[in-house]
């Protein structure tokens, strides 16, 4: 779809709170860290060091190599003293964070053709893992199923069989 101006980026860029060389939250307190990462005051968890950019005295640091992350926090490889300056930390994207498509904006191609056939819904004629339909969810299955052995198919819900 051909856009008037900049294209619209997707997902959610963050720059997180700052943070100082001098406030190490480690019982060790050697200024590696770990450094806690907020987000407007509340702890923030990147699922990866390799979705986070790190600027550290001007310089961008190398996930994997001169930090890791656990949890919500910074750890650095190397000790940093109360002159080092974290100039940022920016996070780009969460983990699954595409976004709501657009109404319309899915179409048959896009979906897995295991599942539909244009226009057809295909669906299996065993299952193989086990499923609860929750007392607020309808079901539908077409034609014949199987429940395999050891394999719990609880219908709290509707389950309809055509």
């Amino acid at each position: 779809m051909p856009y008037i101006g900049k294209e619209p980026l997707h997902g959610e860029y963050i720059k997180l709170d700052s943070i100082t060389a001098a406030n190490a939250t480690g019982a060790d307190n050697t200024g590696a860290g770990p450094y806690d990462l907020e987000r407007s005051g509340a702890a923030f968890s990147p699922g990866t060091a390799e979705q986070c950019i790190v600027s550290l005295n001007g310089v961008t640091q190398a996930p994997g190599d001169a930090y890791t992350i656990s949890g919500s926090q910074i750890i650095f490889s190397d000790a940093l003293t109360s002159n080092d300056v974290i100039n940022y930390v920016l996070v780009m994207g969460n983990n699954l964070s595409t976004g709501t498509p657009s109404s319309g904006s899915i179409q048959a191609a896009q979906l897995s053709n295991t599942l539909f056939r244009d226009p057809l819904r295909i669906n299996d004629d065993s299952i193989d893992t086990n499923i609860t339909i929750a007392s607020t969810e309808r079901a539908m299955v077409a034609g014949d199923i199987s429940v395999a052995n050891g394999v719990t198919l609880t219908v709290n819900g509707v389950l309809t069989v055509v």
